[in-house]
């Protein structure tokens, strides 16, 4: 019994760390080569995101964004938190502030970012793509990585300041008082016991003194006397014989429907926290070696997709592996005419789906490229088409969101 209630408990504490909030400070840095808007191909600027997680699992913040003194952007953000996946994507709405020095053009990021937690160490990390300011140019994408830290480089928002000082202040004052007056009580209490205690000394005497008195009394009235406290006695002591049992008899009774009764409500709670510690899928070795670039987001409300590769031109021997969420659903197979094709289905508790397109070899004219083609079978409209390209060293990366009609 102490083992299945020892293996629940830790299982409760595995499950509530997995559902942590993800509310507040979370500093680290991105990179790109190709962020035309700041002008500062394959160098790293510091990036510190405060975030505040709302009840359904909303996000509302602000980033900063700073190199030194050549760059310094802050944003208001806002973003959604997918919980069984553990990701979550931030959206750059609008620039608070901002100062740049050179005559490059600000531009605004949406992260897709996966939350990770190594012993005590706690990470944000993934990708991002940017636009300008008016949403019509691309400014590139990148990499990022943050880790949860106690304190801002900047001004903490109101959110995340926590209102300590004002509890403990009141508290102590109301406490004070009545405790006070309760010691005060106690010490009145405490008095009264100091006399009590030499009186319980007191009527021993008073019982020897009484048998002095009643003597003549008790020689008359003995035979009387004596009768009525045996019948007493006689009916004092059946009636403790009787409480024992009906004491005894309800404790057996209590605990045999205690312990059925238990493991059957732990059982189910464990097995529905099992399978989700079972959907993690480890990341694949090819997809840590090599750089994973993101090539294209796509939103759709379709919950049926299927997603299609064909070799793009020319069929030139090109092969390529394809992961779905870090499994592998396509392994080594070669592109032609003839399409690799993957179904999916979207639900709102698994509404964010990453294909990454792996190359195996170069092909015959370098590098591996290929077409990939998302449809719907209940929408004959929705078509969406992705070139990919890949090498020995980058991977191609498409994203997929469902966003279901409300």
């Amino acid at each position: 019994m102490r083992l299945i209630f020892t293996l629940f408990s830790v299982l409760l504490l595995v499950g509530s760390a997995g559902a942590q909030k993800i509310t507040g400070i979370w500093r680290g840095y991105f990179t790109s080569s190709s962020l035309a808007a700041r002008d500062m191909p394959d160098e790293r600027y510091k990036y510190e995101v405060q975030i505040q997680q709302l009840s359904n699992n909303s996000i509302k913040g602000v980033t900063y964004s700073y190199k030194s003194t050549v760059f310094y952007g802050k944003a208001e953000l806002s973003g959604i938190l997918t919980l069984p996946a553990k990701s979550l994507i931030i959206r750059e709405t609008k620039l608070v502030d901002l100062r740049i020095k050179d005559r490059s053009e600000p531009c605004l990021m949406t992260c897709y970012l996966d939350y990770a937690r190594i012993g005590k160490l706690e990470v944000l990390e993934g990708t991002f793509i940017s636009v300008d300011v008016t949403g019509k140019r691309d400014c590139g994408s990148g990499k990022i990585y943050l880790e949860r830290v106690a304190s801002s480089d900047f001004k903490t928002e109101e959110f995340l300041v926590k209102k300590k000082p004002e509890n403990p202040r009141p508290t102590p004052n109301i406490s004070l008082p009545p405790a006070g007056s309760s010691d005060k009580g106690r010490d009145n209490m405490a008095v009264k016991p100091i006399p009590g205690r030499p009186g319980t000394k007191s009527p021993a005497p008073l019982v020897k003194t009484n048998p002095q008195t009643t003597p003549p009394a008790v020689k008359k009235s003995t035979p009387a006397s004596t009768n009525t406290p045996k019948t007493n006695t006689a009916t004092a002591k059946v009636n403790p014989k009787k409480e024992d049992p009906r004491v005894q008899a309800p404790k057996p009774e209590e605990k045999k429907t205690e312990q059925p009764v238990v493991p059957n409500k732990e059982e189910p709670t464990v097995s529905q926290q099992r399978p989700e510690q079972v959907k993690k899928v480890p990341l694949p070795k090819v997809l840590v070696e090599r750089e994973n670039n993101l090539v294209k987001v796509i939103n759709t409300s379709e919950a049926d997709l299927v997603i299609s590769l064909y070799d793009n031109g020319t069929i030139d021997n090109d092969t390529i592996s394809v992961y779905h969420n870090n499994e592998l659903v396509i392994s080594n197979k070669k592109l032609t005419y003839s399409p690799l094709s993957v179904k999916i289905h979207c639900t709102r508790s698994d509404p964010r789906h990453e294909f990454i397109m792996v190359a195996e070899n170069l092909g015959d004219i370098p590098p591996n490229t290929a077409v990939m083609v998302i449809t719907s079978p209940s929408d004959s409209r929705l078509r969406y088409e992705v070139t990919l390209a890949s090498t020995e060293s980058k991977n191609a990366k498409v994203i997929i969101n469902f966003i279901p009609k409300e």
